[in-house]
């Protein structure tokens, strides 16, 4: 149960992330090139949801992905399903990232939040991540609960959070749809994170 407080600060921090996904919104009607987008600077300041739930695949735990845990880090956060094509074209880059940012200053972090039935089935899940080589923690997300706190609204979106914690850049669909040139973008965007 969330107290008083607590309610307070988590509906200011929903409510600042779904301001910052309608700016992304329009911003993304102008094209590819607005696709990986800062948030606005009073926006910046919005910290990422808590990730809840407790079925992690890859060894993760949920205490050991905390927002406590994951600050000092950037963190990759994406949200996917595995019979999503668009999920699946983005999975080779977030192996790059995970290869070209070793070591503890990097988290790349799968959301599994199912589109049908058959997606649903945390065994069918944990087969398709190993078929896939995935090999960052993935969390399965069946009920959506992690889906409704970030104020998702596609497959494939991917986050940039801070090593503060806080939302600062956000990617939705394919990387490199139509030559969109997504993944040089966002790697940069990580580099800069990194630095800070």
């Amino acid at each position: 149960m969330i107290g008083t407080h607590r309610g307070r600060d988590l509906y200011r921090r929903v409510a600042g992330l779904a301001l910052a996904l309608a700016w992304l919104t329009a911003a993304s009607a102008r094209g590819a090139e607005a696709s990986a987008t800062t948030l606005a600077t009073n926006l910046a300041t919005v910290a990422a949801p808590e990730l809840i739930g407790q079925a992690w695949l890859n060894g993760a735990k949920n205490a050991s992905l905390s927002a406590p845990s994951l600050k000092g880090k950037v963190t990759i956060l994406h949200f996917w399903t595995f019979d999503c094509i668009n999920c699946r074209h983005n999975l080779p880059y977030y192996q790059r990232w995970q290869r070209a940012f070793p070591g503890s200053s990097v988290q790349i972090i799968g959301i599994h939040t199912p589109e049908t039935e058959r997606e649903r089935a945390a065994e069918n899940v944990a087969q398709k991540v190993k078929d896939l080589a995935i090999t960052y923690p993935v969390l399965l997300d069946p009920q959506r609960e992690n889906w409704n706190r970030w104020q998702q609204r596609i497959w494939p979106a991917i986050y940039l959070v801070d090593k503060r914690g806080h939302v600062r850049y956000v990617w939705e669909g394919e990387l490199e749809y139509q030559g969109a040139g997504g993944y040089a973008k966002m790697t940069r965007l990580i580099e800069a994170l990194a630095r800070e």
